[in-house]
């Protein structure tokens, strides 16, 4: 690639010189033409004929470089020498180094030396010298004159000159290389740094926004229109207000207060929960210009929120484990052997059930809570969700109990959800559970439906089930612990289920409906680290 830059480069200041040599060749006829006493006077015809025949080679090496070709060393250094021999003629021809044309030896070679460096420029200096000493030695012995030893002085020096020249063109060729090399690595630098800075923002799961001091939207990234629940891209120049208009009153109660912290919102019923943060680019410049917003998706703080809880609830159930099961199961042991007294009578054998009826459900609350400071920490990995629900429809429909109905709408087999494969297991599990046993209750049908879909690329898992549904008074309360309307519930399997969700860096919603429920596991984004 750079050697391909350098190639054109080259044959752009071949194109040049050729343009040079063209209009040099039309002065020359043009000025003999006007008056042939300034230039050719010693031998008019020698000029006339040197002249017209350089403008024809001068036209047709400009019509045959219109195309870069591989041989461009050769090329410059033919037409150079073709210059050098028609300066000499034309120099001889008007009398000799007296003339000015000489001095059209320094640009040539200064071109040569631009053109080709090294060697090939210091040989056409070397060219060019010769061809003057030669002129000068061939001018006197035509004229039978001897030889001047001023004009030898003279051709000497120019001839000093040329190789002066020659030096310092390449000196100027090889800083101007130089510099065209250190511009273009700079501009080859900021533009990988931009592709770079564009793939960063574009890639990062945080939202970035860029708004001018008229609050309308300069840039945005892909993870902005996630987290907001956008369906479209957002649209430069956009104003902040059509887009959300939670987020521009948050930009408002910003600029009245940039100490201020704003709290956590969803900009649309499906969108993740988000906080903000704002930040000028220009830290100098405090009441206009560029503001950067910056959206971050709650569920990273969520999770380590929940290593905190869990490490708290480890230490909670420990002592629950150590205060209340040993008289717990003293209780129920106790109460064991007063049932296999022969002296209990028919109402004190009820009580005696109820008493360990209780108990029981006393040990299953403390088990729950047990199972969920012992889970082990989520390990979240890309799951196929089509291969999974295949796996999962195949063991859901081998249980035992015959009358029970499951439909399942299969994903795309590309759709790919990050979560823990034994955890998730755990959760739809739980979910679909509550769905059948709900379902049987209120229509006397055990039947759930699993739908899959995806919002602003996050993909989600529908349980939907055909039982009474949640009162809306309740949904409040829906997923805290130990919160049920059943007599024999414990109140943990929802409240375990978002815990471990939120865990994954998922979310479990309750989704409305005009009959039955449904509860909607929406997954991470399948590209996001944990």
């Amino acid at each position: 690639m750079e050697l391909q830059r350098k190639e054109r480069e080259d044959w752009r200041l071949l194109r040049i010189y050729a343009w040079y040599r063209l209009l040099l060749s039309v002065l020359l006829l043009g000025l003999f033409a006007i008056k042939p006493a300034m230039v050719g006077g010693s031998n008019p015809a020698l000029f006339f004929i040197t002249a017209c025949a350089y403008f024809l080679t001068t036209v047709s090496a400009s019509l045959f470089l219109r195309r870069p070709r591989r041989q461009l060393p050769v090329y410059s250094l033919m037409l150079l020498l073709v210059d050098l021999l028609v300066l000499t003629l034309m120099t001889h021809a008007s009398g000799g180094l007296s003339t000015q044309l000489s001095l059209l030896f320094l640009v040539t070679i200064a071109a040569g030396n631009i053109l080709l460096s090294g060697r090939m420029g210091t040989l056409v200096a070397a060219v060019a010298a010769i061809g003057i000493l030669y002129e000068q030695f061939y001018f006197s012995i035509i004229n039978d004159q001897a030889i001047d030893s001023l004009a030898l002085v003279q051709s000497s020096i120019l001839g000093i000159s040329f190789f002066a020249v020659a030096l310092f063109s390449q000196l100027i060729a090889h800083r101007m290389r130089q510099g065209e090399e250190l511009a273009e690595q700079q501009a080859q630098d900021i533009a990988n740094l931009q592709r770079l800075n564009e793939q960063i923002i574009r890639r990062m799961r945080t939202g970035i926004l860029a708004i001018s001091a008229d609050r309308r939207i300069l840039l945005s990234n892909e993870a902005c229109q996630q987290l907001l629940g956008l369906a479209d891209p957002i649209a430069p120049l956009t104003p902040l207000d059509g887009v959300s208009l939670l987020l521009d009153g948050a930009h408002f109660a910003w600029q009245k207060n940039p100490g201020a912290r704003s709290l956590p919102f969803r900009n649309t019923g499906e969108s993740p929960e988000i906080s903000v943060n704002f930040a000028r680019l220009s830290p100098d410049d405090d009441r206009s210009g560029t503001v950067l917003i910056f959206l971050e998706d709650t569920s990273q703080l969520t999770q380590q929120a929940q290593k905190l809880k869990l490490a708290s609830l480890g230490r909670l159930t420990a002592s629950i484990a150590h205060e209340v099961r040993n008289p717990l199961g003293a209780i129920s042991h106790a109460s064991q052997l007063l049932a296999e007294s022969p002296v209990i009578t028919g109402p004190d054998r009820r009580l005696l059930e109820i008493i360990d009826q209780h108990c029981r459900r006393v040990n299953a609350i403390i088990e729950n809570v047990l199972s969920l400071s012992r889970r082990q920490q989520s390990s979240p990995q890309a799951i196929p969700l089509y291969d999974w629900l295949t796996r999962f429809r195949d063991e859901a429909l081998v249980l035992p109990e015959p009358d029970i109905e499951m439909e399942f709408q299969l994903p795309e087999k590309a759709l790919l959800v990050r979560f823990d494969p034994e955890q998730l297991h755990q959760v739809v599990g739980n979910l679909v559970m509550n769905g059948l046993r709900y379902s049987r209750k209120h229509s006397g049908r055990a039947w759930i439906r699993l739908e899959t879909g995806a919002v602003n690329q996050l993909p989600h898992l529908d349980i939907i089930d055909c039982g009474p549904g949640v009162p809306e008074t309740q949904r409040s309360h829906l997923f805290e612990p130990f919160f049920t309307t059943e007599s024999q519930g414990t109140g943990l399997g929802l409240y375990l289920s978002r815990e471990i969700c939120e865990a994954n860096q998922a979310r479990l919603d309750y989704i409305p409906r005009d009959t039955g429920a449904c509860f909607r596991i929406t997954f991470a984004h399948p590209d996001r680290l944990n």
